[in-house]
């Protein structure tokens, strides 16, 4: 199975004006390279909602900057390489 891939807006809207063309959502995905049941569920979703944008998640939201979680990566590595850390 190959990874996956997020589908942009640009594309999500191009699915869903192949289908209202009558585009088979198996021809669709074929396309987009994505597997069928991307295309269903965003077919479905279009038709409860009438949008094609992804819902918004929750997520746990960030409370460090990405500036101090890269400086605590780049400390945690000089540690490592130190010999701190090592467990005997």
């Amino acid at each position: 199975m190959p990874p996956r891939r997020k589908l942009s807006d640009l594309d999500r809207g191009r699915a869903i004006g192949w289908i209202q063309d009558g585009v088979a959502a198996r021809k669709v995905a074929q396309r987009l390279a994505v597997a069928l049941s991307v295309i269903i569920r965003l077919k479905q979703r279009f038709q409860a909602t009438g949008r094609v944008q992804e819902r918004q998640r929750s997520g746990r939201p960030r409370v460090t900057p990405q500036r101090v979680d890269r400086f605590i990566r780049s400390e945690a590595g000089h540690a490592t390489k130190n010999g701190y850390g090592k467990q005997h």
